[in-house]
């Protein structure tokens, strides 16, 4: 007899035996490898490769992601203490296969947990776990714990305080050891609980309202109107019936209410009366909703470049192979249209694409210019989105909804899938690298490894690559797509490139012809382009009033009390701010340390320029785009759609000015301190100097008025600035690659920076001497040569409280050298957990050294 028709249930030890279900799980801990769980039999339905879980970890519950499923087929090889998990949170996978996999291997090549690559992925907000919340009871302090400095710092902190959770007290205190919280609970002089959390963040609902069946008809409705004796209930009939007409089948109540000036209490009489039925629906949260419609796209024909371009791209689309294309175009070569193009081909095949771009600035000009060839399968990414709409960008994304995603680093792990086309603009930026906390992966290096897992295309298109991806187009690991010359104008007029003039400021300061920061030819080339009706665009690459605050009289200089750096004056609000952790003081009137009232402003920024612009030159509408100015929502769209309508005639502002925009009717550029990144003790300063220049001098000029550019400087003949001024690329690279293959420094060498940081100095110290002993007895064994150097404190070597030391690790970049990743994830194992409140973070492929 078969056992589905047994007509009563057969007794337990009758059953065939079934294994037991186990999980791998990662979890958002710095740890490399999965951890084991097992499945209750009520959840088993549920689970599957990707889902979120809730699983015990140590004394916490913490949001997990599965990255396998196994039943023992008898049991034997189950670890019986393995726990059982307490939840599944997700109906379908959070993560597919393919995203699992990408993870997977920036774990490995960036030397961090599974885990902390799984929670980048997933929508912020989104975690399930358990957290701890202090509360101070009224009993009195034992003489005992009186003069513990710690206890009694935590008391005080708790006093006169609601319940607060543990992590909380750790960001105000410090570290805060678990142990002396528990001591002062079992002293009964506070209260520890703990509970799991609820998400931050979740679907949004809103009621909507529905005339109910019998009542969809005007003629039902004029009867539902005369059985009805209030005004109100009336007149909200009215108002519904009215929408049904106009095909609004199911409107907002909250429009209801505002259109029949009726009340809540009104519309809920009519639900119970069975007129109106009330229903939930889903409310979709974007920052697209803030943007103007776009405007339609202007026909373009391609010149030759563009043309020759997209057929290599299209190639390489048709046969759905994986190809990584450097589409090396000068600013203003229509590189962006190329991107267009490219995307209709993918979507033709019913495949999606991902556009990165560097700067949140960016991204709402981007957008428009995508939206007016894509309409609404466009979804935004970026971290200046509130937590509602970044989820509902992601699940929609998840569930196909959108098919491109748009928007800085973090877009590369947007959750599409059968991709077809990644495109990376501006793909020599910095912003692409990710800094703190893990992952530290660069975008474009992912971008290539999920395009080749994908079979997809990758296009990184800059008009001034970096070193490394121009080697790699050099050696044939990329295909070179140059595009030399800007596009025609709309007269069908080939565009010239802006000329570039270097303004020598010592020879300007001789000839008494600057006093502040900008020179009078600079002065007098803005009041020209001003008389004409022109537009300016200026460079000031850093942000405030004054970098640095000096007593004549001492030499005193306001320090950040938590960083190694002085703190920058900012004269709009009055006061001084470090601009590494974000402390604020005020300035004070008089020198603390010898009484002096002689604090001199030493250096310029944004906010001085934009003064010193207003007092010489009081007809200009000027426009300050900086961090300060761009804090609030939609900040960066509005100060540029203010440049774009002619609101303004000189847009000043930080390297948020430099990249990407297009502006017909400026015809100057001028940098302010074209030395400012030159400065910095960097091997990379002068390529990210030169590209800088070269971007914000491609602004210029762009459509039928000619451009000029002008570069205020006090090294007029360093090769950067001829080179700049030549638009010569090619000489600028073979004059870093000589440098750099001399130096053996990338793109000759992978480079790691492993930086050690905690309260203490010294114990920083000994931390860093103990790990790096750990990589240097394993660089010592490995076959090929490893340099490993430090560890040293860096140019700033205290930041936010916490001392810092790094250790630079560099292998050449030959066929026969050692793996870098190996011997770091050695080194860092043997070493194991640092203490307490002391931190080891591997920077792999790193880009600052300071």
């Amino acid at each position: 007899m078969l056992l589905g028709w047994m007509p009563f249930p057969l007794h337990s030890s009758c059953l065939p035996y079934r294994a037991p279900v186990t999980v791998d799980v990662v979890v958002p801990v710095p740890l490399d490898r999965p951890f084991t769980y097992l499945v209750p039999d009520a959840l088993t339905p549920d689970i599957a490769r990707g889902v979120r879980v809730l699983v015990p970890f140590r004394q916490r519950k913490l949001t997990g992601v599965v990255v396998a499923v196994d039943a023992d087929a008898d049991g034997s090889a189950l670890d019986f203490r393995a726990k059982p998990i307490a939840d599944v949170l997700d109906a379908t996978p959070a993560l597919t296969g393919e995203m699992l996999r990408l993870t997977r291997w920036m774990a490995n090549y960036y030397v961090c947990g599974w885990g902390e690559v799984v929670r980048a992925a997933l929508p912020s907000g989104t975690e399930v776990s358990t957290e701890r919340r202090l509360q101070r009871t009224d009993r009195p302090v034992p003489e005992r714990w009186a003069n513990h400095q710690n206890a009694q710092a935590l008391l005080d902190d708790l006093e006169g305080r609601e319940s607060v959770t543990l992590k909380g007290v750790r960001q105000r205190l410090g570290p805060v050891p678990l142990r002396l919280v528990r001591e002062l609970e079992e002293e009964g002089l506070i209260t520890m609980n703990t509970r799991v959390s609820d998400p931050s963040v979740s679907v949004k609902k809103e009621t909507h309202l529905r005339l109910s069946e019998p009542f969809r008809t005007p003629g039902a409705v004029r009867d539902a109107k005369e059985q009805l004796r209030g005004a109100k209930q009336q007149l909200v009939m009215a108002v519904m019936a009215g929408l049904l007409a106009e095909g609004i089948d199911t409107p907002r109540q909250a429009d209801v209410v505002e259109r029949a000036e009726a009340s809540y209490s009104t519309i809920r009489r009519l639900v119970e009366m069975g007129l109106l039925q009330s229903v939930e629906q889903q409310v979709n949260r974007s920052p697209l909703d803030d943007l103007a419609p776009p405007a339609a796209p202007p026909d373009h024909a391609f010149h030759p470049h563009q043309a020759a371009a997209l057929e290599a791209i299209e190639d390489a689309i048709t046969a759905e192979r994986f190809e990584s294309f450097l589409l090396h175009g000068v600013t203003g070569s229509g590189k962006t249209e190329v991107y267009i193009a490219a995307l209709k081909a993918v979507r033709a095949q019913g495949k999606t694409g991902i556009i990165l771009v560097p700067e949140i600035a960016l991204t709402p000009q981007t957008v428009q210019r995508f939206r007016a060839h894509f309409g609404d399968h466009i979804a935004v990414l970026h971290s200046r989105m509130s937590l509602g709409e970044r989820f509902d960008a992601w699940r929609h994304l998840r569930h196909g909804r959108y098919d491109i995603a748009i928007g800085p680093r973090s877009a590369i792990l947007a959750p599409l899938d059968n991709l077809g086309l990644i495109v990376v603009d501006e793909e020599h930026e910095p912003s692409y690298k990710q800094f703190d906390p893990a992952p530290r992966y660069h975008a474009r290096d992912v971008a290539v490894m999920r395009a080749h897992m994908n079979d997809a295309v990758v296009v990184l298109g800059t008009a001034t690559p970096s070193a490394e991806t121009y080697t790699n187009a050099e050696h044939g690991k990329y295909t070179l797509l140059p595009m030399p010359e800007r596009v025609p104008n709309a007269a069908g007029v080939a565009v010239t490139m802006p000329s570039v003039e270097v303004v020598d400021l010592t020879l300007e300061r001789k000839k008494h012809r600057l006093e502040g920061a900008i020179s009078d030819t600079l002065y007098e080339a803005i009041a020209a382009r001003l008389d004409r009706d022109e537009q300016v665009i200026l460079l000031q690459n850093r942000r405030g009033y004054a970098p640095v605050i000096e007593c004549e009289n001492c030499g005193w200089a306001p320090g950040c009390s938590d960083c190694a750096v002085t703190m920058t004056y900012h004269k709009a609000r009055g006061h001084l701010r470090c601009h590494y952790c974000g402390l604020a003081e005020h300035l004070p009137r008089a020198c603390p340390e010898c009484g002096s009232d002689e604090l001199t402003q030493i250096g310029t920024g944004t906010q001085r320029v934009e003064e010193e612009l207003q007092e010489r030159l009081p007809q200009a509408r000027i426009l300050r785009m900086d961090l300060d100015t761009t804090s609030r929502k939609n900040a960066h769209h509005d100060i540029l759609d203010r440049f774009r309508r002619g609101a303004a005639d000189v847009l000043l502002g930080t390297q948020m000015v430099a990249k990407g925009l297009d502006f017909p009717r400026v015809t100057l550029v001028g940098v302010v301190s074209a030395d400012v990144g030159l400065l910095l003790p960097d091997f990379r300063a002068e390529e990210r100097t030169f590209q800088l220049l070269t971007q914000v001098a491609g602004r210029a000029g762009r459509a039928e008025l000619p451009g000029s550019v002008l570069l205020q400087t006090r090294n007029p003949e360093h090769p950067l600035f001829q080179a700049v001024t030549a638009h010569d690329y090619h000489d600028f690279m073979a004059y870093i690659l000589n440098e750099r293959q001399l130096l053996r420094y990338p793109p000759f060498a992978r480079l790691a920076v492993v930086e050690f940081r905690g309260p203490k100095a010294a114990r920083v110290e000994e931390v860093a001497r103990q790990w790096t002993g750990q990589l240097r007895q394993r660089a010592e064994k490995a076959d090929g040569p490893v340099e490993v150097l430090g560890p040293e404190p860096p140019m700033v070597g205290r930041v936010k409280k916490q001392f810092r030391y790094h250790t630079h690790v560099r292998v050449p970049r030959t066929t026969d050298a050692p793996a870098l990743q190996p011997l770091l994830r050695a080194a860092d194992e043997a070493f194991g957990s640092p203490p307490r409140g002391y931190h080891v973070a591997i920077d792999v492929d790193a880009l600052g050294l300071f």
